[in-house]
């Protein structure tokens, strides 16, 4: 087993607490080195949810637009591993990079250890958004509105972390959300952009 019981109790118990603007949350996680190369292995579960929210919006896509049947050949979930992956590791290394002249040093380690946990909690309330279509409980619209709620969840939780783990004034926080917004939002672009070719 990747993690114990008892570590992901931890985790989610500080992860809350962050959400909550709590800079006592930071003790549920391990912020040491180790701690730092291990997070790296939640794109384990992540990637799970990832394809089958991938899968529900291919779906979606076959169904509300004509002739998009073609989106759905046997590279598509290669491809979303693909894109999820250059998005997993190259925003922790453009930080790294950036790290000295953003003066953020002293924190990088810690922020990319709940950066990377709390990604995994992110994908959860668009996970259940796309089960709770699957089953066939609400329908396009509900998943929609669902999607968005998610989404600004998302924002949020992400917002409060780097509030928290460096320790950031508002505006530089938001600045990191973007950052890691419009740098999925080009890996994204780029890749398809790429293997359309």
């Amino acid at each position: 087993m990747l993690f114990s019981g008892a570590e992901i109790r931890s985790l989610l118990a500080g992860a809350w607490e962050i959400f909550k603007g709590n800079p006592q949350g930071l003790r549920g996680f391990d912020l040491s080195v180790s701690g730092f190369w291990r997070s790296f292995l939640i794109v384990v579960p992540l990637l799970i949810a990832y394809l089958i929210v991938s899968g529900i919006q291919l779906q979606i896509a076959i169904d509300q637009i004509p002739g998009a049947e073609h989106l759905a050949s046997q590279t598509f979930y290669g491809i979303q591993i693909v894109r999820l992956l250059l998005d997993w590791f190259l925003f922790p290394l453009l930080l790294a990079l950036l790290a000295r002249p953003l003066g953020i040093s002293a924190h990088y380690v810690g922020f990319v250890v709940v950066h990377n946990w709390c990604e995994l909690i992110v994908s959860l309330p668009l996970l259940i958004a796309a089960l709770i279509y699957g089953a066939g409980i609400v329908g396009i619209d509900g998943f929609t509105f669902l999607s968005l709620a998610a989404t600004g969840i998302g924002f949020y939780f992400r917002f409060r972390v780097a509030r928290v783990a460096l320790e950031a004034s508002i505006s530089f926080a938001i600045g990191i959300v973007v950052l890691d917004t419009v740098l999925s939002t080009v890996i994204s672009l780029a890749y398809s952009q790429l293997v359309s070719l």
